[in-house]
Formats: structure tokens, sequence, C-alpha cells
């Protein structure tokens, strides 16, 4: 395939994954598209990976020794290609691990092998899929910006909270009373409403890969010398106390803004580590739990929406519910004994017993795929998610960071440069040749400009 080819099949992909991906792609230099399954590095070409992957696999085993490395005069670089890679990685495996992604990617290979099988009688499957990634995603409708004075809606300013539920529109434009959502108000201390955020899967999403990658950045200035540390630690914290209160970026955030407000941390890096971990668990909590939520007297205003968040089995609704009823933050405490402790208080079985629902769930969803061109490559991607979900745990334990991402923990993918060239970042790769990549990508823009041209003919 010729290189202007590509790198128009390319863009196209990002176009698609813009207006309809589940994650949220808000910056440049990377990003991970869940129709096609691939994670993106825009900002390197093969030059310039192959110069810096060499300097970061040397700072990662100097990170293992707990030695000051290379990373000391290559620091500004390293954090960035790790940080980056971190972050994308684990949207991939969000994807590819729990029980919620596994079931949108059936979704999606069940629509593109109805399309692909020409039997109109399936392509039902391609408006399922689609209106699933719409939901997953919430329009940007639902977000309600409201206009105040600037300085207040930006800042390190701490904000006030209140939790509500609305209701989506359905494709005819009624109010759906049985397709609620959870959100978030957030306030000044002038009681002025700042946003009203839903929150979606990209919250949930987004608090794990917002969690590795800070992890990353923080694993990386504990490498560098004392005052070196002292400094890039004092600036670090100021961009992620900005990012925290900056109503553009919310959505990275409000997972993170529920769960400390309700177990009273202050420490930034714990709240981010703890709502990863409950994030997790809501994006693998099986439908049939749904109604052992206890649900907290607060949210039962919101009368029979209550009951139709657990019918659709809202992943935002159970981490609402679990946080409202977790134990306040102890420092002597561990992420899995906390959540333990969450569980129970929610009405939920143990961990453990969870953990092996989700194992057994995962595997019948292969009664759901439908046969066709892509079967088998579905089905090698649910296998491998579940390898790698035998790893991670009901609740994401093994965050990808710099001691993990170079272990044989888990499988990933191989990443897609900004120069069109497919290279390896884990040591436990996905073995796929740069021409299968780019077959792959020509496969399926042509299948997602088709699938959306259907989209768009059906009508009431």
């Amino acid at each position: 395939m010729s290189t202007s080819k590509i790198q128009d099949s390319i863009q196209k992909l990002k176009n698609h994954n813009k207006d309809l991906g589940i994650f949220p792609n808000l910056e440049t230099i990377g990003s991970y598209d869940d129709f096609s399954q691939i994670v993106f590095l825009d900002y390197l070409d093969e030059q310039s990976f192959s110069e810096l992957i060499k300097i970061f696999k040397s700072s990662t085993e100097s990170y293992r020794k707990g030695e000051i490395s290379t990373l000391q005069e290559n620091h500004e670089s390293i954090i960035k290609f790790g940080s980056t890679c971190v972050h994308e990685f684990t949207h991939w495996l969000d994807h590819t691990s729990t029980l919620w992604g596994q079931r949108q990617l059936i979704l999606i290979y069940n629509a593109i092998n109805a399309w692909t099988n020409q039997d109109e009688q399936e392509f039902y499957r391609i408006v399922i899929a689609n209106s699933e990634r719409y939901r997953a995603r919430l329009a940007t409708y639902y977000t309600e910006n409201y206009k105040i004075e600037q300085e207040r809606s930006v800042g390190i300013e701490p904000w006030g909270y209140e939790y509500s539920c609305g209701i989506e529109f359905g494709a005819d434009g009624k109010p759906r009373v049985d397709r609620p959502f959870v959100c978030t108000v957030f306030s000044n201390s002038s009681k002025q409403r700042i946003v009203r955020v839903p929150f979606s899967m990209f919250a949930l999403t987004e608090a794990n890969a917002t969690y590795a990658e800070f992890k990353l950045k923080a694993q990386g200035i504990g490498l560098l010398d004392h005052d070196s540390r002292l400094v890039q630690q004092k600036i670090w914290t100021q961009e992620v106390m900005q990012n925290l209160y900056n109503p553009n970026l919310v959505i990275y955030s409000v997972a993170t803004h529920c769960l400390a407000n309700s177990i009273k941390t202050n420490d930034v890096l714990q709240a981010y580590e703890f709502s990863s971990a409950l994030a997790t668990l809501c994006l693998n909590l099986p439908k049939d739990l749904y109604h052992l939520l206890t649900v907290p007297n607060e949210f039962k205003i919101w009368g029979n929406r209550v009951q139709a968040l657990q019918e659709i089995a809202d992943p935002g609704f159970a981490f609402f519910t679990i946080a409202r009823q977790a134990p306040k933050f102890q420092s002597e405490m561990s992420v899995g004994q906390w959540l333990e402790e969450s569980v129970k208080n929610a009405g939920l079985p143990n961990l453990e017993t969870i953990n092996d629902l989700v194992a057994v769930e995962m595997k019948k969803l292969e009664d759901e795929v439908i046969q066709g061109k892509y079967t088998q490559k579905l089905l090698s991607l649910l296998a491998t998610g579940r390898q790698n979900f035998e790893c991670r745990g009901v609740w994401g334990e093994n965050v990808l960071s710099m001691e993990t991402l170079n272990q044989d923990l888990m499988y990933l993918p191989p990443i897609v440069l900004g120069d069109q060239y497919t290279v390896s970042v884990a040591s436990k790769t996905i073995p796929i040749s740069p021409k299968e990549m780019e077959e792959w990508i020509d496969q399926i823009v042509n299948i997602e400009v088709s699938i959306g041209q259907f989209i768009r003919s059906c009508r009431f």
C-alpha cells in the first residue's frame, strides 16, 4: 500500500474515532481507536522511536534497581513517551480484558461481520453497535458548561459538587425513561455552577488511563537527583491540580473527584489509585449483581430511574453507589482491603467471588459471536483479553508502569507511529507484521465508512 493511501486511511479512522469512539482523544500525541483496536503514537517516527525506546528501557532497568539513570538528562522525553504509552495501552486493556469491554468488542465485530456477510437480516447489529458506542461516551449535548467568571472556573480552588440523574433522548427525539444516566454538577466557592458532566464510560476508562499515566510520571520523578526531583515534583503537582480543576478536562477527573469526596482524601495520587481500582471493578461487574447493590438514600430521590440504572447495568451508577458507601481513607489500608470493604458495604459478594463470576461470564460471551470473515480475529482478541484479565484481576492489579511495561505479565498491542511504522514497545507484544497492520487498516476503514453510510440511510 502506498504511503499516501495508508496516511489517508489512518486519518479517516481518526476522524471517525473523534466523532464515534468510546475513548476520549483530546490530545494529538497518542490515541486509541476502539473500532480497529489500534494504538497510535502520532508524535514519533521510526527513527525517533528507535532512539527513545533504548533510553526508556535503560531507564526502566535503572528504576528496577533503584538507580538514578539516563532519565536524568532525558527526563522530559522519556516521561512523555512512557506516560503516553501506558495511557493508551490502558484504554486497550479496558476494551479487551474487562467484561464491559469484551461485550463492546462483540457488538463491533458482529456489526462488521454482518456487513461483510451482506446479510440484510443481520444489519440491525450495525445500528445496535453504533448506539452502544454513542451511549458509552454520551453526546456532548448532555454536558453543560455554565457561564461564570473565568478566574473562578480554572485553578486550584476546590469545587463543590452535587449528584443528579438525567435521561437520554431516543433516536426519535423522545425522552427515554429507560435510559437514565448519572452526572455530577460542580460549582465554585460562590455557589456558581461551573459544569455538569455525565458519568459515562469515558469517566471510568479515563480514571484508569490517567492513573497509569500519573503513576509512571511519579516514578520517573523519583529517579531524579534530590534537587531536580523537588523542582519537577512542584511543577507536576501544579499541573495536576490545574488539570483537576479545569472544566475542559473534567472528563479525565470526574471519577476521582467523586471518589475523593466520598472517602475524604486530599492525596491526589491516592485518589486516582483508588478510583482506578473501583472503576475497573465496575467495568467488570456482572449484570446479575446490580440488583444486589444497596442504594444510598441520597439516590432514592431519583425514583424509578434507580431501577432503570440497575436494569441496564450502568457501570457509572455502580461506581457512584459503591463510592458513596466506601470506608473513609486510611493510610494503612491497601487498595484491595479498601475495595473489599467497599463492595461489602454496597451489598455485593467478595472480590474473589466477583472475579470468578466475571471469568465465567467472559467465556459465555463467545456464544453471542456470529460467524464471518473477522470472527477468528475477534475470538483471538477475546482469548488474549481473558489471559490479561487473569493477570489484572477484577479490579485491575498490575497497573502499567515503568516496572511492569517490559515484564512478561500481559500481552499488549503494537503501536502505529506518526509515519505509519508499526513497532513494539512491550516485551510481550501481540504478533502482527507491518504488512498485516497496513492491510487491516485498509480493510477496517473501508468497512467503517460503509457502515457509516448505511447508518445514515436508516429512517423511522
